[in-house]
């Protein structure tokens, strides 16, 4: 029957562990387990299940990465020879406790909990359509608005005064892409791969994952990341150096807002948004470096300065001028955006972040590959992992040893 010590049978286990990662806690997961199992486990006990169960997948997943990348191992099956095969990857924050935990800190040193990163990535097949001209040439209007795109800034907002003749509640803005026809690729089949480890293990777990799917052989390929400089020295050059590179547009659309806010206008952002969508990214690289040296006497500011988001905007696409081709992208049936790994994300942190939640670094590692187990559309399931694995009716657990007592 495939028992374990704890005599949950697989089916169970698999139900609980599904329960728990759609979950925002074990306690609300437990409450839930009640409901539709009738069994009643306590929380502690529910943490328990499952994570053993993900330090088995991460385990495999260790193996299978050994295998891929050190023992050159060759994907297995027929190749589907995939249309469109993308990359995306991006990041976000979980907060870990520390070795010092419940220790009082040194003057000066931060209580012992902080937000680490974690690293996420979605192996996405997808449709492609080519056009003979741009499908798109007018930007759509979620671009142009600076109020939804002001949480995807990089630079912190700052009071900015006004150009004169302009406020910067301005309506003016130039004429965007009307709803029509679909032109964006549409999604397929996704996996994830996901870590709290560096990203020297991280890309290693990408390229594995990206060889087992077939992707290497693909008809057209993508990478898609944010502006993050691994994202492109480390995980790009060196493991997808032929994968189309593309820089995500939402965040360009960010930096571009930014810095129109800093000069005091909403009009220029929506310009130079347009510009960049049109192919002129190394004009607006200019006239930014040109802007930021007339109202600030110099080409580089201090972080603290009021212009610095300026400064920051044309440093990210000059650094980036070799991305950011869009009407390129679009002919070719490439994406523009990483939407697709934001809204993962989202799936990930909906079960892990929060400023009330702590994980250790190991109980996190286990989440988050039981959540990529979860989301992911090929390959084997949960259920096939549970139903394959040998049963441990007989465990030996660590105990605390007994102090020792000598004669007096």
């Amino acid at each position: 029957m495939k028992l374990d010590e704890r005599e949950y049978s697989p089916e169970l286990q698999r139900k609980l562990a599904e329960t728990v990662t759609r979950s925002k806690s074990f306690v609300s997961a437990a409450e839930l387990a009640r409901i539709w199992s009738g069994v009643a486990i306590s929380s502690r006990q529910l943490g328990r299940v499952v994570e053993a169960l993900g330090a088995e997948l991460v385990a495999k997943r260790d193996a299978e990465v050994e295998a891929f990348t050190h023992h050159r191992r060759e994907a297995e099956g027929r190749d589907p020879h995939h249309e469109l095969a993308v990359v995306f990857v991006d990041g976000g924050r979980v907060q870990i406790r520390d070795e010092t935990w419940g220790v009082e800190p040194e003057a000066g040193e931060k209580k012992g909990n902080f937000w680490r990163e974690d690293k996420v990535a979605r192996i996405q097949t997808m449709t492609s359509v080519c056009h003979r001209e741009d499908p798109c040439p007018e930007p759509p209007r979620c671009f142009l608005d600076a109020a939804k795109l002001e949480s995807l800034s990089a630079p912190d907002s700052r009071e900015t005064t006004e150009v004169a003749g302009e406020s910067a509640g301005s309506p003016a803005v130039p004429p965007a892409a009307e709803p029509g026809e679909r032109w964006t690729p549409e999604p397929l089949v996704r996996t994830c791969v996901a870590t709290m480890r560096s990203i020297e293990d991280f890309r290693w777990m990408v390229q594995a994952e990206a060889k087992r799917r077939h992707f290497f052989s693909a008809q057209k390929r993508a990478f898609v990341a944010d502006g993050a400089a691994y994202n492109w020295t480390t995980l790009h050059a060196k493991h997808f150096a032929d994968f189309v590179p593309i820089l995500d547009f939402l965040h360009v659309a960010g930096y571009l807002h930014a810095a129109a806010k800093a000069l005091g206008s909403v009009t220029l952002g929506c310009q130079w948004i347009r510009d960049v969508w049109q192919g002129r990214a190394a004009t607006v690289a200019g006239e930014l470096a040109r802007r930021l040296s007339e109202a600030a006497g110099e080409s580089d500011v201090p972080k603290d300065h009021p212009l610095r988001p300026v400064r920051d905007a044309a440093h990210y696409l000059s650094t980036h001028a070799d991305k950011v081709d869009y009407p390129r992208y679009r002919r070719e049936g490439l994406p523009c955006t990483s939407s697709l790994i934001e809204s993962q994300i989202k799936e990930f942190h909906a079960r892990v972040k929060g400023t009330e939640k702590f994980w250790n670094t190991e109980n996190a590692e286990s989440m988050l590959q039981l959540i990529a187990w979860t989301l992911r559309d090929d390959g084997p399931t949960l259920r096939d992992h549970l139903e394959s694995r040998p049963g441990h009716p007989f465990r030996r657990r660590t105990t605390q040893a007994e102090p020792k007592t000598t004669a007096a």
